[in-house]
């Protein structure tokens, strides 16, 4: 094969990913299987498959055992086939291994795509685990950017959003301005994951509350409730455990 050291190559990224080896071996065979199609045609029956033991992945073309060849890229006579195996009969389907030289550029430029895409997958999988479960924490960030008056914010390994809706009024941020939110929400989507903060929301308030209030942290009044006009005004409903 072109592509050399797949063994070394998927166990670094699987270490240094966290990509399941299994999934990465799988996607590479089926980018020299892709390779092999668009070299021979879509018609020819391609299989690849990773061998453990020498770390390559080798690539066999498989064709049908007929009386007589009416498509020759998918066929083979029964005299031919025998010459492969002898004990095949019509109706059998027969491999041979490819020499993965003649398809070897675009099976390198393939696979190196799907590693760059699974990494990507990776990365954008690590981001949403980590995050989803942090709905309702106030997080610290750096402002990156103002994006058409959305605040973006860099969270260290990726990027949050404060949209106009959630800023505070009469607020200003400029780049490299630190700033603190709410994580209001995790979303999904094909440009990865979308981390929503706000600073408008009544939980942050609430969460400020308990940092900067001795009596709330430490349990002594408990906070029931709250709504706010950011910017303006805000209201809390407590309740005190000291009965004194």
């Amino acid at each position: 094969m072109l592509i050399t050291d797949i063994k070394r190559v998927v166990e670094q990224i699987s270490r240094d990913k966290g990509i399941d080896r299994g999934i990465l071996i799988k996607a590479l065979e089926e980018a020299l299987r892709s390779a092999a199609k668009k070299k021979y045609g879509s018609k020819v029956d391609i299989e690849a498959q990773y061998v453990e033991e020498t770390g390559e992945i080798e690539v066999f073309q498989f064709k049908e055992v007929v009386a007589e060849v009416v498509e020759p890229d998918i066929e083979v006579t029964l005299e031919e086939g025998r010459g492969l195996d002898p004990e095949c009969e019509v109706g059998d389907s027969l491999g041979t291994r490819m020499d993965a030289s003649t398809f070897g550029r675009i099976a390198a430029q393939s696979a190196k795509q799907v590693i760059i895409q699974k990494m990507k997958d990776a990365e954008r999988d690590a981001v949403y685990a980590n995050f989803i479960d942090r709905k309702g924490e106030i997080i610290n960030g750096i402002v990156q950017r103002i994006d058409r008056r959305d605040i973006i914010v860099n969270l260290c390994h990726t990027e949050g959003i404060v949209l106009v809706r959630e800023q505070v009024p009469r607020e200003s941020y400029r780049r490299g301005d630190r700033i603190r939110a709410l994580i209001l929400d995790v979303l999904l989507d094909t440009r990865g994951p979308q981390i929503l903060l706000s600073r408008t929301h009544p939980t942050f308030l609430i969460h400020l509350f308990k940092t900067e209030v001795p009596e709330i942290s430490e349990g002594i009044v408990d906070i029931m409730g709250a709504a706010r006009e950011p910017g303006s005004r805000a209201k809390f409903a407590v309740s005190s455990n000291d009965s004194d």
